[in-house]
């Protein structure tokens, strides 16, 4: 026993003389002789410039700490701070490190404002400081053990951050976000520990754009190692704009806790609202769920609802979901009953009031994270099963498959196509581009499509948009980093067919169609889409375009593509060139182009017609137009001006030796001769110009040609008649 009090007691000295050499250390020791030392040392081992501006001080019993005044870091090459504080303090407790515990006994940080960045080449400004995975002086060395005998464990016991601030800075994205006036308060942070938090801050973004005020608070506990975490009687709140909201108010309470590892979930109390508005919509939502639980054999709860309303000098919508029956378990989760209903007001609207009800049911697998609904509705003419899903929870990826019988999507869009002509302004004096009658230009944003992934299968029996009436119409749809890409898609139209690819893509409001119509009839499709009675025919028709643009009259102006048509036995409405001819003998004396307007009622009959066209920044420009008729063979080359809504085209009908077709035998002696025909002016008032002294020169020459040949034309070769001519007269031979 002796030997035992004579070993305590030697122990017992070994403390106290570890202790009085501790304080007399802290005591003596001058942290703040060391500072340029050390912002040498981080010079020149990392090319940084430390400033350690405030006082240093240092401790080492009963914890290793130390405190900084004001300091900062610079970026890599010195242009900039990357990170700055106006005090710190941090504390770490002795005994436990013997066995290996990290106890930290609080964190504390006061005016910390720092920046991150990410370069183009997806790198960033703090990858030196930490090093690239897989470097050999950053391998398993630098990462803590998490064996089940070597294992590291945290535990703080609070961390304290207040007036700070944080920006990141994306070059790749263009994305940018600034979190200021930076407040948190933490209880004890260690796994299977109960605390409590506040955090509030200011936040702003640019993508998407967001300004908002963020205050959270209430009880955590964790356990990473099985990403297992509870969250009870939080309290957030979120004020502010986001995505073109203003006014935005989010609130939300409740208990929610996870553990995917055993496959249990829990909510209780949970209530969630949502008011603001946008342009002049203001909207109000809230869902509660009073009670849900889930293990991995038994689920059950109480129903969720959720309820919407929305209200704007033009129109309102509300609409109510309610999931009850509740059943199953973590790996198959069943809510037998889902009802919505969506009830939708507008004047503008040709049905004024859309209601639409749902029915269906939901499966779930929380392990293997799949959801599938399977609905049904009957609302106006329209009979629509449909199988929503997603097959990924974070983040989400969203499958569908819809199916209608018919579907008139022009009793709730309104009706669209283009106003008929001589309604967009006065004739010759339209609007400004890409407008009607000088109204706003309407906008065009994708930025919807961000943020989205999904991918699925539409097919409607008989579909009608925008005028254009499809059957059968089908489409494979898919949506990734704000890219929308319908193909394959198809349908029957106008005793034809179409079949395509449409591109939507939001990183740069871009558009790109390929389009195919294969002996499609023109002339009803025209009536329908653009109320344009201008064409008859029925023929192929290719599309390959693309455009970007903020708004549709900047599409138009950028429009770029190319596009072919092929057409058989049709008509161009509102120029009959048989009657232009008839009038041309009237006409002969004439030294100028005469124009005229366009008139209903009248048209130019084809038997084929034909062009491709190559479109640049808004201009369709055509070189090899190509026509026959009865009467005529047409050649011709010009300009549409998509952009500005007008025409500049040069027409070359040539007339053929026929007594056939419109007014043959009255124009049968202008055989041979190609009368111009210029089409100008805006789309709602085009004008049509026959160039009379240039056919009155063709015809001279013609008649020239037959003096001295003495054959009417196409019955030889002239040159060789006026040569033999020219051979009698000076009599050689």
């Amino acid at each position: 026993m002796k030997a035992v009090r004579v070993v305590l007691y030697v122990l017992g000295g070994i403390v106290v003389l570890a202790v009085a050499g501790g304080i007399a250390v802290a005591m003596l020791f001058d942290a703040n002789s060391l500072k340029a030392e050390i912002e040498r040392a981080v010079q020149e081992q990392t090319g940084r410039t430390l400033k350690l501006e405030g006082d240093l001080t240092l401790a080492f019993w009963p914890s290793i700490g130390a405190s900084v005044g004001r300091a900062s870091l610079s970026e890599r090459d010195g242009s900039g701070t990357f990170i700055g504080l106006e005090s710190a303090h941090i504390s770490v407790a002795v005994m436990p490190l013997l066995s290996r515990q990290i106890v930290v006994s609080g964190v504390r940080l006061d005016g910390l404002k720092a920046t991150v960045a990410r370069a183009k080449d997806g790198r960033f400004n703090f990858d030196d400081l930490i090093g690239k995975p897989g470097d050999a002086d950053h391998g398993a060395d630098a990462t803590p053990s998490h064996g089940p005998n070597g294992a590291v464990t945290f535990d703080i016991g609070g961390v304290r951050i207040e007036r700070s601030a944080i920006s990141y800075r994306d070059a790749k994205s263009g994305r940018a976000i600034d979190v200021a006036d930076l407040n948190l308060r933490t209880g004890r942070i260690a796994d299977d520990v109960p605390g409590s938090f506040e955090l509030s801050a200011q936040v702003k973004s640019t993508t998407p754009a967001v300004e908002a005020r963020i205050a959270i608070a209430g009880g955590y506990r964790f356990n990473l190692a099985k990403r297992a975490f509870a969250l009870s009687g939080l309290d957030a709140t979120v004020e502010g704009a986001a995505a073109g909201i203003t006014g935005l108010l989010l609130t939300l309470k409740g208990d929610v806790a996870a553990d995917p590892a055993a496959q249990t979930y829990a909510v209780n109390g949970f209530v969630l609202t949502a008011k603001g508005s946008r342009a002049e919509d203001a909207f109000e939502a809230t869902v509660t769920a009073p009670k849900l639980a889930i293990s991995p054999d038994k689920a059950g709860g109480e129903a969720i609802d959720a309820q919407f309303a929305l209200k704007s000098p033009r129109r309102t919508a509300d609409g109510t979901l309610k999931l009850s029956g509740v059943e199953g378990s973590a790996k198959a989760l069943k809510v037998a009953n889902l009802v919505a209903q969506l009830t939708l007001s507008d004047p503008a609207l040709p049905m004024k009031t859309i209601s639409v009800p749902l029915n269906g049911s939901l499966q779930a697998n929380l392990e293997k994270e799949t959801l599938q609904a399977d609905l049904t509705s009957t609302f106006d003419e329209t009979k629509l099963k449909a199988k929503l899903g997603m097959s990924k929870f974070s983040p989400p990826f969203y499958t569908f498959d819809i199916d209608a019988d018919r579907l008139n999507l022009d009793r709730y869009l309104g009706k669209g196509g283009a106003a008929p002509a001589g309604k967009t302004g006065q004739p010759g004096k339209p609007g400004k581009p890409g407008t009607a009658g000088g109204a706003a230009d309407p906008k065009v944003d994708l930025a919807g499509l961000q943020g989205i992934n999904a991918k699925g299968r539409v097919q409607v029996g008989a579909l009608q948009l925008r005028n254009a009436k499809l059957s059968n119409f089908k489409a494979r749809i898919s949506l990734a980093n704000g890219r929308l890409v319908v193909s394959p898609h198809s349908a029957n139209l106008y005793k034809g067919t179409l079949a395509g690819a449409l591109t939507a893509d939001a990183n740069g409001n871009r558009i790109t169609l390929k389009e195919t119509l294969r002996n499609v009839s023109v002339g009803p499709l025209l009536r329908d889409v653009a109320q344009r009675d201008a064409l008859e025919g029925r023929g192929n028709v290719a599309l390959n375009l693309r455009s970007a643009g903020g708004t549709v009259g900047a599409m138009k102006k950028a429009l770029a593509g190319t596009a072919r048509i092929h057409l058989r036995d049709g008509a161009v409405k509102g120029f009959d060139l048989a009657e232009t001819l008839r009038k041309t003998k009237a006409m002969l004396g004439s030294k100028s182009a005469q124009s005229q307007l366009a008139e209903g009622g009248k048209q130019t009959d084809f038997s084929d017609l034909s062009g491709s066209f190559k479109i640049n920044k808004g201009v369709a420009r055509n070189n090899d137009l190509k026509g026959k008729a009865p009467l005529f063979r047409l050649a011709g080359a010009g300009d549409i001006d998509i952009g500005n809504s007008h025409i500049n085209y040069l027409a070359k009908p040539t007339i053929v030796p026929t007594s056939k077709g419109q007014g043959g035998k009255e124009i049968a002696d202008l055989a041979g001769v190609t009368v111009p025909v210029r089409l100008i002016g805006p789309f709602d008032a085009v004008k049509y110009e026959v160039d009379y002294g240039a056919v009155a020169a063709a015809i001279a020459k013609s008649k020239l040609t037959e003096t001295l040949t003495g054959a009417k034309s196409g019955s030889g070769s002239p040159i060789e008649a006026i040569r033999d001519k020219l051979k009698g007269l000076f009599k050689r031979k």
